[in-house]
């Protein structure tokens, strides 16, 4: 299979999830093909649908940092729970996601999965899709791996394999090209332009804008901001977070230099979403910092991956940067990239009574240099 056809497939199969329906996922090293439903759109005959097509009871899938939520301690990885007859659609729920009002049920055994199996791949997934990091899974035992493709087929559903989940975010990166570029003047500047990227066959767009009266792409030492899109704070300037501020910040220092380069990628929320971004607003009001929340969810403190800065980087022809960021681990992924950063720029903003906890949180669990 080429790239492109690798991608689509993968967006096709993120969407089917997304509007409630099932998957097929084989693991050809295994030899393992599986059902997937994400948890968070059951429905009330879900578990027997799932039952009835692959011939074996389905289990709760979920993330390492998910199971720790619900009392798996020693979860070094994600985690299977087969469902019992006896558990309702809010007992499912509860388990996935936190529930208002619902009582966890009693768990008497989770499976450990390796964090290279298909359980893994099925979260992965389910993380691309920016949904939760939990799924109803079952094992289809009534077809061989040779014949999953037109069981699948025949059963008019989507089916992918674990290699082509786990090189999608890359690949689909490495298709980006740029669609479009325009002027665009700004308050602080009318010597901006800005350049659209967007995958081939679907997929996040992404944009960047570029200052400078003459816009020169291949200069040494570019002057680079890495920002994640921020609706709350970008947009309707959120006091929760410094997200709009740091944005604005860094308009005015490279329209005040004159050059630089602002690459703003679709990762809302530290790439979990807004919706999910939302949840975990919520769990903050109930106490919970930013990791905890993120955490509670199932998510990672921070699901960002930087392949698609690398790639608009590279179309750019820009090789050294000077980056504007206060987060050494965006500076540490960016160089594992091949990204020379040739010097790290801080961007000083103060705090508010709303974002004093989230910026306290940044420091002292996430490591950024405030």
């Amino acid at each position: 299979m080429n790239n492109n056809s690798l991608t689509l497939k993968i967006e096709r199969a993120i969407s089917e999830l997304r509007r409630g329906g099932k998957l097929v996922i084989s693991d050809i090293n295994s030899g393992m093909s599986v059902l997937l439903v994400a948890s968070e759109l059951i429905e009330i005959n879900t578990v027997e649908m799932l039952s009835g097509l692959a011939l074996s009871r389905p289990s709760i899938i979920l993330s390492k940092n998910r199971c720790n939520a619900v009392g798996i301690k020693d979860a070094i990885g994600p985690c299977s729970i087969l469902i019992k007859s006896d558990w309702t659609n809010n007992d499912i729920l509860s388990l996935c996601m936190p529930l208002t009002g619902h009582k966890t049920p009693k768990i008497d055994g989770a499976l450990p999965e390796s964090n290279k199996g298909i359980v893994s791949s099925c979260i992965l997934l389910l993380r691309q899709s920016r949904l939760l990091p939990a799924g109803l899974m079952t094992i289809i035992s009534n077809v061989q791996v040779e014949n999953i493709n037109k069981w699948a087929f025949d059963n008019n559903l989507i089916h992918v394999n674990t290699s082509d989940i786990k090189s999608y975010e890359k690949e689909n990166s490495n298709n980006l090209t740029m669609a479009v570029k325009a002027k665009v003047p700004l308050a602080y500047t009318e010597n901006c332009e800005i350049l659209i990227f967007r995958p081939k066959d679907g997929g996040n767009e992404h944009f960047c804008l570029v200052f400078g009266k003459n816009r020169a792409l291949d200069r040494d030492n570019s002057l680079v901001r890495i920002h994640s899109q921020c609706i709350t704070g970008d947009v309707l300037d959120s006091l929760k977070c410094d997200c709009g501020q740091q944005l604005k910040k860094t308009i005015k220092l490279m329209a005040d230099a004159d050059e630089g380069v602002l690459i703003y990628l679709a990762q809302e929320g530290r790439d979990i979403g807004l919706l999910n971004k939302l949840r975990a607003y919520s769990l903050q009001e109930n106490g919970m910092d930013t990791v905890e929340a993120n955490e509670d969810l199932g998510f990672n403190d921070d699901e960002r991956l930087y392949y698609p800065a690398k790639e608009i980087l590279k179309q750019l022809k820009i090789k050294n940067v000077k980056l504007i960021t206060n987060n050494p681990k965006k500076v540490e992924h960016l160089k594992n990239l091949g990204i020379n950063i040739v010097k790290r720029v801080p961007i000083k903003i103060s705090p508010n009574k709303h974002n004093k906890k989230y910026l306290e949180t940044k420091t002292n669990k996430s490591g950024h240099l405030l």
